[in-house]
């Protein structure tokens, strides 16, 4: 089976100081490109960036602000320190939770920017970099707004199931550029902190995964490294779910009684 390989290619991570961004950058290093990990918090991408060059691999940081100027500043950085950039990986993002009822104006606006103005700016700063040899742009999306909801995410579902719509208009409208655009909608991926982190609602979403764990940073990763690579050249205009077949059940209940029925035959 052919590897991905992206030697002599450069790419763009945000969001990549922990967790998804962070396995995303780690595995297209491995796999020979030049990365560059941008993080709202400098220091946060800084330390796996270290990593990736201790391990003999090509790796900066740079600060990431999800403003239009701050996505142009990023790609700004990564063609000044690479010369070219062929891979855009959007991953950055976050949901400032809140009931619609006491949904304020910046918390709207919040949403609306970390997950999908910034899809537009980044795109926009790297079209001429990536029209030169055409590249691919890969953004994590999400299950929660384009097939599922979740109490207290309405501005986030919102956001995301806005960032499904550019990736397939931006797809038709970059593909005589011979540029891809794609996405990845991940369902639950344990974090070590936020409201999700919490034991019994991690034990309470983990139970309606029917392959029976939390997802992890890799297993977006991989997905997003496939999107990104040369034998993906004909995929464009597409969002992958991973989520362990998580919205593969009608509802919960039918989860609970598929386990307890797997229980009770084993244990006759």
């Amino acid at each position: 089976m052919t590897p991905l390989r992206f030697d002599g290619k450069a790419a763009l991570v945000t969001g990549a100081g922990r967790g998804i961004g962070a396995a995303v950058a780690t595995r297209l290093a491995e796999a020979g490109a030049a990365v560059m990990l941008a993080n709202r918090s400098l220091a946060a991408a800084e330390d796996p960036a270290a990593e990736l060059r201790a391990r003999g691999l090509q790796a900066q940081a740079c600060a990431y602000a999800a403003d239009e100027a701050g996505c142009r500043q990023a790609v700004a950085d990564t063609v000044a320190a690479f010369g070219r950039l062929d891979v855009l990986v959007h991953n950055a993002g976050g949901c400032p939770w809140s009931a619609l009822e006491t949904l304020t104006t910046a918390t709207l606006r919040e949403a609306l920017q970390l997950n999908l103005e910034s899809c537009f700016w980044l795109t926009q700063a790297a079209l001429p970099a990536l029209k030169v040899r055409g590249g691919r742009i890969v953004v994590t999306s999400s299950v929660t707004g384009p097939r599922v909801a979740m109490l207290g995410a309405a501005h986030y579902a919102a956001a995301k199931a806005g960032v499904n719509g550019f990736i397939r208009s931006a797809a038709l409208e970059l593909a005589p550029l011979g540029i891809t655009v794609n996405g990845v909608e991940p369902g639950f991926v344990a974090k070590p902190r936020g409201r999700l982190s919490q034991p019994e609602t991690k034990a309470q979403l983990v139970r309606e995964i029917p392959l029976g764990r939390a997802g992890e940073p890799d297993d977006i990763a991989w997905a997003m490294l496939y999107l990104a690579s040369e034998q993906a050249r004909w995929v464009t205009g597409q969002t992958l779910v991973v989520d362990g077949g998580m919205t593969l059940p009608e509802s919960g209940q039918v989860m609970d009684e598929f386990h307890a029925n797997l229980q009770a035959k084993d244990g006759s």
